[in-house]
């Protein structure tokens, strides 16, 4: 199925997520591949991103003319849903019906008539508050019970904003959050070029908490290609960055290179003890990635009930790692892109009762706290992701 418009291109990307593929990446890899204008491009963007935060309260409104969806080839369902979402944003009939039976026409002709009935006949519906917010139930019980209310969760079905951070001084540029993070409002560019990185101010905090002074060695565990690494090595650390993928460490290089910075790479698996130490240790961890559903849409749809555990037991043995890579007196701080209680807190307080050499340490945080206590939620707020972070003091005297 060859896609020649957006609407066209959207339902091809999202029988790929469906088979298994990241609407991010399958986004970026299908739009640098056309010269469309931009209103086209971020046309695209807006209706795959749309369908896929939507999703349960799209089905929810198609329901009751479609008995049985799961009967229709995907191809169709989707096209459903997207016109769906094409309601859901306010586009009249006359905008948004011809132009997917149209495209349902070229695939399947039988069902043109059927996606023409059924996008003319939704009405407002009043959605339970899990289906509303496109979540699974049980994430929605555990959110409840953990957060006390649900309020936080619509913030993942907002737009995505796409913030930088600088690694060298720049102007003209609108301030985020957090020192050094950016709102970037233009297309994309070369980001590395102009010494800039995409990333979230989030992720940026955790490693603005080790406030690693230029000169001091820094660990940076489960670094991947190195986004944390390259502003702490910015701000004149030495960094040495461990990840288990040398391929994503590889990409790393060559950005570190563009951005004259210098990040040393290992590749290691982290279960196992390092063979060296530092005075300030990073570990933001693999999670189950709960806080960032705004940007991986898809993922909410594929986590099960049990994969905050299964993580929580990864990462507390990651977590052992990084204990014994902290010098005497140093700092280590354990962050994760989730917020569930397993991840955070329930890590935080195994690793506590098995290290009394470690302290939590108080720190203020600028970004919306969502709950705080040992360690702090942080609330996906206007563009910002869900972020657990926990800062320890290593306090004995051991060598």
């Amino acid at each position: 199925m060859r896609a020649r418009t957006p609407r066209g291109l959207a339902l091809r990307l999202l029988l790929e997520v469906e088979r298994g593929g990241r609407a991010q990446l399958l986004l970026d890899r299908a739009l640098s591949r056309l010269d469309w204008p931009e209103r086209d491009r971020a046309y695209v963007t807006h209706l795959v991103y749309g369908a896929l935060r939507h999703l349960r309260l799209l089905d929810f409104h198609l329901k009751p003319w479609l008995p049985r969806p799961e009967g229709l080839p995907p191809e169709v369902r989707w096209a459903l849903r997207l016109g769906a979402w094409e309601w859901l944003s306010g586009k009249p009939d006359h905008a948004r019906v011809s132009p997917w039976v149209e495209e349902v026409k070229g695939i399947y002709p039988g069902l043109a008539g059927l996606v023409n009935a059924v996008l003319r006949r939704l009405i407002p519906q009043e959605a339970p508050e899990c289906v509303r917010l496109s979540l699974p139930d049980w994430l929605c019980q555990a959110w409840r019970a953990f957060f006390g209310d649900l309020a936080f969760a619509q913030g993942f079905n907002a737009p995505a904003p796409l913030f930088v951070t600088a690694l060298r001084p720049v102007e003209g540029l609108r301030p985020g959050p957090l020192p050094h993070s950016y709102l970037w409002e233009g297309p994309k560019a070369d980001f590395s070029a102009l010494g800039l990185q995409p990333q979230n101010p989030a992720s940026l905090f955790a490693a603005q908490l080790l406030q690693a002074r230029p000169g001091e060695r820094v660990l940076d565990l489960c670094g991947g290609a190195g986004l944390k690494a390259f502003y702490l090595a910015a701000q004149g650390a030495e960094v040495v960055s461990y990840d288990l993928n040398a391929k994503r460490q590889e990409a790393g290089r060559r950005t570190a290179r563009k951005l004259g910075l210098s990040v040393a790479y290992r590749t290691q698996d982290l279960r196992n003890p390092l063979s060296e130490r530092a005075a300030k240790v990073l570990l933001d961890a693999p999670c189950t990635g709960t806080g960032t559903f705004r940007g991986h849409p898809e993922l909410r749809y594929r986590l099960k009930a049990e994969d905050p555990a299964r993580m929580a037991a990864l990462q507390l043995r990651l977590l052992e790692t990084a204990a014994k890579a902290t010098e005497p007196g140093g700092v280590l701080v354990y962050a994760v892109c989730s917020l569930t209680e397993e991840e955070g807190e329930g890590v935080a307080r195994a690793f506590l009762q098995r290290h009394p050499e470690f302290r939590p340490e108080p720190f203020a945080c600028p970004l919306p706290v969502l709950k705080e206590g040992l360690g702090v939620y942080v609330a996906p707020e206007g563009g910002l992701d869900g972020f657990y972070y926990l800062r320890l003091r290593r306090v004995d005297s051991k060598a």
